[in-house]
């Protein structure tokens, strides 16, 4: 099988997408599958390119799409994202239609599915459903197949009529040989220079996704309620690193908040084993509820840490009252009473446990079966 998997991505980024393409790539190479990964050409602070920049095995090709980079240049406005996502899908669509019919498309971006009308059979994951259903669907429906990351998106497809059949769900996943990793509490906050002794609540990755708080508002508001408690959050940009300090002065737990800014998967690995639990409260909004599928999940499940996380749709597709803390989203309160109390160590090795089915590798291996 060959594999163009098309996306309209900063790669390598310190986004958590950039993780989840890369992974995909590399391990639907690993399945057999010729693979390349066409992403438009951009400037990025990540150092190294996409294998380097993930720890990737040399299995797959990288081809980088030369268009101006308008987002770049002009910033996050809607005219210059549409306009360069327009030029890139031209210069794909002028590349394919020379090509081999035999290979797929794989793709994120719903509008990539008209390569159907040039003779291509398209792959679309899924990751949420457009506030324009009704344009999102009507490429949605020119798709071969479409993958959705979780159960709660399936059944938005559903409803809106597609056949159940033609829809997979596969969650996020993990590479445990990145995750699970031999290191005792005491060494990792050696290695990272926490503070030895006392509680630490551990949160990585992105602080926000499309601006939207990921729960550490939440976190910090409970802090107040749990003396005693260092929360360290690890993967913020700037901007969020500066709107989560300000908040934790406003709140007046700022002497229990440690913010530090990107770090590669091996190190948030051992910020995880550094914790005495892992935090993940995301809000009760429609993204969080219906769309996500975190790869943080995951990865702290391989972690062999503690799991506190919201009582969502999304969540509950994996975590439970027997791998994790489940907690009301919304509920400061709730948090920092259940940071304040010990927690039990069997939901810990459930997690663990539970995790093995979930990883990079088993997800490609059911995904080429699908396709």
């Amino acid at each position: 099988m060959e594999i163009l998997y098309v996306a309209f991505a900063r790669m390598p980024t310190e986004k958590a997408h950039g993780v989840a393409i890369a992974r995909s790539c590399e391990t639907f190479a690993r399945t057999g599958a010729t693979v390349t990964l066409v992403v438009p050409k951009r400037a990025t602070k990540i150092e190294g390119d996409v294998f380097s920049a993930y720890g990737l095995e040399r299995n797959f090709t990288v081809s980088e799409i030369r268009i101006p980079d308008l987002v770049g240049r002009f910033g996050e406005s809607k005219f210059a994202f549409w306009l360069h996502y327009g030029l890139f899908s031209l210069a794909v669509a002028s590349r394919l239609l020379f090509g081999s019919r035999k290979r797929f498309i794989y793709t994120r971006e719903a509008p990539l599915c008209f390569f159907k009308w040039i003779g291509y059979r398209v792959a679309l994951e899924s990751h949420l459903v457009s506030n324009r259903r009704g344009t999102y669907f009507f490429f949605a429906r020119r798709a071969y197949r479409i993958i959705a990351i979780s159960s709660a998106l399936q059944g938005m497809f559903a409803a809106a009529g597609f056949d159940e059949r033609d829809v997979l769900v596969a969650q996020s996943g993990v590479d445990l040989s990145v995750f699970d990793i031999d290191s005792s509490k005491e060494h990792a906050r050696e290695l990272l220079e926490l503070p030895l002794d006392g509680k630490i609540a551990v949160y990585t990755g992105n602080f926000t996704t499309m601006d939207e708080d990921k729960g550490l508002n939440d976190i910090i508001t409970a802090l107040k309620d749990a003396p005693g408690v260092l929360f360290v959050a690890v993967g913020g940009n700037e901007k969020d690193i500066e709107r989560y300090r300000v908040k934790a002065r406003e709140v007046g737990v700022a002497d229990q908040v440690i913010l530090r800014g990107y770090a590669p998967q091996k190190t948030l690995a051992v910020y995880q084993k550094a914790a005495d639990m892992l935090l993940m409260p995301f809000p009760d909004t429609p993204h969080y509820r219906n769309h996500m599928s975190p790869v943080k999940m995951f990865e702290y499940m391989a972690s062999g840490r503690p799991i506190i996380a919201s009582d969502l749709p999304t969540i509950r597709e994996v975590l439970n009252g027997g791998n994790a803390i489940i907690v009301p989203p919304g509920d400061p309160a709730a948090l920092a009473e259940t940071l304040m109390r010990p927690h039990d160590a069997k939901l810990a090795r459930q997690a663990y446990a539970d995790v093995q089915k979930f990883t990079w590798d088993e997800r490609a291996r059911t995904i080429i079966a699908f396709l």
